[in-house]
């Protein structure tokens, strides 16, 4: 077991190095509420190791048990074990209320439900497949989904899914590259730097360096320091796809990356970078802001979506609805791991911190801004490496302990021993009452401060909208009287000003009299009468002839206007006989 651990027997005065007195074999596995160990578990706590779903379980329920003052019973916060979110998106379930019949059985496990009075937070672990740049697997990252106040969504107040990633990722593409120039070279020898990224502790440079040889060697890019919260990374790690260093008279040419390890002290997101050994100028590398990868989004949906089927089947208050867009999801500014192996002993330790916080805290932070959250006292590289040494001591105490008592149960090891019991708990937290309160102070004058802000801009939102209100009301009032105005003229007889007397319009009149001039036809004329007999016997052949043509050529409706023109000559022969009658040339016959 010692060498497995490390060797770290001495620190036990020797009890490892002795049989057990009571002669009993050494045992294999430690075991609390459920959660288990063995001692390849034990190993993972060595340099260089990882963490394990085994090592978090055991230790995050120890914590529980331990950092509360008033034990599990009064923890702020649940833990819903390492595996619980690969267990909620299995089967190829899309969403949060689909998954939760895969976990619909963990709630239940905790005394009081999810939903417990006491609870202001619930801590989920997120075990991430990370992907390089040609796809292939690059192994496992563990990062903390912390959520708190899960039952704001059903008392319409904010969820927040906090995402606490150690190995933050971002990137920013330089369009256009960013190009300076050896002094002295007029531009003969340039460093122009095209894409700059983050992963947690490595900055990553992609460059061009070129020289045409008239001023020696090219510089070495190895010799290339990155400057950021005035600490200076140098010796970075390189990856070159073109590699001439050129010479007198010879062009060079160095493309690739170029990898700076940071210290865990940098926070910044603005770094000067400077080429080679010296008289590059720096350049400046500004990164945006951390943002939520396309990951820690369907985190934070799928989590909504579980809280609401939850709350829906095992709620305290079912009657009401849980509104799982209320999850905002954000992401805090939190220090990063200088390795590739503590991430699993970040998420312990920022699970234990919170585990020590009053549920009226953890509730505050869930409005926090992320200016407030960079504040907080998030752990520390050097802090998580005390963290895990402190581990490695207790858990190699506990099982000499198992061996001494011949039992791997935990729970009755420190029962039966106090000392032990402080010991276990000395290794999960560390005093720092002083640091939060003064945090808490902070985020209450933060949150008063935009309280004050958001009650000013109401404020003056609703003096433009009475004001606004007030023109309306005004500018009614006014038509108002203008249209009554009118009507009292117009009872009056008198015009209303602006009265224009509507006529029809000359194109439309002289359109009427046209149509009235073909409808109208002309009288029919009258011919000279004659007093001889043959003339007025050709004039009635003449006329009895154009009726004929005429009765001939009529086409549609010709029967009406044939009959009212017989009807016209049958009265001008009457109207003929008439004169004809009363002629003087003509004697009355003698009897």
């Amino acid at each position: 077991i010692l060498q497995l651990l490390g060797g770290v027997g001495e620190a036990w005065g020797g009890v490892g190095r002795c049989p057990s007195p009571s002669g009993k074999m050494p045992v294999a596995e430690l075991t609390f509420r459920r959660a288990m160990i063995n001692i390849a578990d034990a190993g993972r706590l060595g340099e260089g190791e990882d963490l394990n779903d085994a090592l978090l379980d055991f230790f995050v329920k120890l914590g529980q048990s331990l950092v509360p003052k008033g034990g599990d019973t009064e923890a702020s916060v649940s833990y819903l074990g390492a595996i619980f979110f690969k267990q909620l998106r299995s089967a190829f379930c899309t969403s949060g209320e689909d998954g939760w019949k895969n976990v619909q059985n963990w709630g239940k496990r905790k005394a009081g439900g999810l939903f417990k009075p006491s609870y202001g937070a619930f801590a989920v672990p997120i075990n991430e497949d990370l992907k390089d740049e040609k796809g292939q697997d690059a192994g496992n990252h563990w990062w903390l989904a912390l959520v708190l106040n899960p039952y704001g969504g059903a008392r319409k107040e904010t969820t927040a899914v906090m995402c606490l990633d150690s190995m933050q990722r971002r990137e920013k593409v330089l369009d256009p590259p960013i190009t300076v120039g050896l002094k002295g070279s007029s531009n003969r020898y340039t460093f122009t730097v095209k894409k700059v990224e983050q992963a947690g502790f490595l900055v990553i440079v992609s460059f061009n360096a070129k020289g045409d040889g008239s001023m020696g060697p090219l510089q070495r890019p190895e010799k290339s320091r990155l400057i950021g919260d005035d600490v200076v990374c140098t010796n970075p790690e390189l990856g070159l796809r073109i590699n001439m260093g050129g010479g007198p008279n010879t062009a060079g040419e160095f493309e690739g990356t170029i990898s700076f390890s940071l210290d865990g002290r940098m926070r910044t997101s603005t770094f000067e970078l400077y080429y080679g050994e010296a008289n590059y100028p720096p350049i400046t590398l500004q990164f945006d802001p951390f943002a939520l990868t396309k990951l820690q989004k369907d985190v934070s949906r799928y989590l909504g979506g579980y809280l609401a089927k939850e709350w829906e089947v095992n709620g305290p208050e079912r009657n009401k609805r849980y509104e799982k867009q209320s999850a905002r999801a954000l992401v805090a500014d939190v220090h990063q791991q200088e390795n590739l192996n503590d991430c699993g002993v970040f998420v312990l330790e920022n699970t234990l911190r919170s585990l020590s916080m009053r549920k009226d805290f953890l509730k505050q932070m869930s409005t926090s801004t992320p200016a407030a959250l960079k504040k907080f006292p998030w752990p520390s590289q050097e802090e998580i490496s005390t963290r895990k040494q402190k581990l490695k001591t207790i858990v190699g105490r506990l099982f000499a302990a198992a061996a001494e008592k011949g039992t791997g149960d935990v729970e009755k090891l420190m029962k039966d021993d106090e000392d032990l019991k402080r010991a276990v708990k000395a290794s999960l937290t560390e005093e720092r009452a002083g640091e939060l309160e003064k945090w808490e102070g902070d985020l209450q004058k933060t949150l008063a401060d935009r309280q004050a802000d958001k009650e000013r801009l109401e404020s003056e939102l609703k003096k433009k909208e009475e004001e606004t209100q007030a023109r309306r009301e005004e500018e009614k009032a006014r038509k108002e009287e203008e249209a009554r105005e009118v009507e009292e003229k117009r009872l009056q007889g008198k015009r209303p000003p602006g009265y224009k007397r509507a006529t029809p319009s000359r194109s439309k009149s002289r359109k009427k009299d046209e149509k009235k001039k073909k409808k109208a036809k002309p009288p029919p004329k009258k011919k000279k009468q004659r007093g001889s007999d043959d003339s007025r016997d050709q004039s009635e052949e003449e006329s009895e002839d154009d009726r004929r043509k005429k009765k001939a050529g009529t086409g549609r409706g010709g029967k009406k206007q044939a009959k009212k023109r017989r009807d016209e000559d049958d009265s001008r022969d009457d109207s003929q006989e008439d004169e004809e009658s009363r002629s003087p040339s003509r004697k009355p016959r003698r009897r």
